[in-house]
């Protein structure tokens, strides 16, 4: 378990950056995009009362991103949000004007989309996420898998019309691979793992989760006190930490990030 923001004394203001990605209104972008989105449903939130009273505490809530559009992970929220995004910007480009979601599906912007290549690398559910927005624009994507990913991960990506390509090695090296492809050939990376110059498409992936926390306060009677999640690479961690942070400032949560000993990416690296 590692433990951020803990006490108040201990808290960093958001840079500018960070207060645009996952401030009010690109949640409310984020939103927006979600709800044109034919399969979207708010996903449940529940209560446990019975185990709060084991834990002595007053209240224990779980967010169940298990059936979240479709994929059944909260990454739905980001890879495919990016892409969509991505889409309409060059969209807006190629056609000098600000193109709305509304238009997502509209002739001129599919023409554009089916031009365009969308390229990550992934354990499973990030890749699956670019490869589902990529086919509801009509682009292509191009997931690249490492040794350790699972014939049944590449199955479920490759049924979203993803071209996988398979390397040797482990995931750092397939985000290496992907983004030295995708320089070459021309295709837009959307990862969401950051590096020194690529910080505002994984941006943009964690805009899309902070959807999960706008859900959330809408369901509880209160604002919580102590938020437990997962890191990963650490991207969703940050966004609701972060989006809670703008939302309720100094009386927002302490966030506590929990990782399998196994996998434990921000343990390591904080080590």
């Amino acid at each position: 378990m590692f433990l951020l923001n803990h006490h108040p004394s201990h808290r960093q203001p958001l840079t500018e950056q960070d207060a645009a990605t996952l401030g009010l209104a690109g949640a409310a972008d984020a939103e927006r995009f979600l709800a044109a989105r034919d399969n979207h449903a708010e996903t449940p939130l529940y209560a446990l009362p019975a185990l709060a009273g084991e834990l002595g505490v007053s209240s224990l809530y779980v967010k169940d991103e298990g059936k979240r559009l479709g994929l059944g992970s909260f990454k739905a929220l980001g890879g495919a949000y990016a892409v969509i995004r991505l889409v309409l910007e060059e969209a807006g480009k190629r056609l000098g004007r600000a193109i709305d979601v509304a238009e997502l599906h509209g002739p001129d912007v599919k023409a554009i989309a089916s031009g365009m290549t969308f390229a990550c690398a992934t354990d499973g559910n990030h890749g699956r996420s670019v490869a589902q927005g990529a086919g509801l624009v009509g682009a292509r994507s191009v997931i690249f898998v490492h040794s350790g990913v699972s014939n049944e991960r590449v199955a479920a990506i490759a049924r979203f019309g993803a071209e996988i390509v398979r390397i040797a090695g482990d995931y750092d090296q397939s985000v290496r691979e992907a983004a030295r492809v995708a320089a070459e050939r021309g295709w837009t990376v959307v990862s969401d793992t950051s590096w020194p110059g690529y910080e505002r498409i994984p941006g943009l992936v964690m805009q899309g989760y902070t959807v999960i926390v706008r859900e959330t306060l809408r369901r509880l009677p209160q604002p919580p006190t102590h938020v437990f999640l997962q890191a990963g690479v650490g991207g969703l961690a940050a966004a609701v930490a972060g989006h809670f942070a703008i939302v309720l400032g100094e009386d927002r949560p302490a966030a506590i990030v929990v990782e399998p000993a196994r996998a434990a990416c921000v343990y390591a690296t904080a080590k």
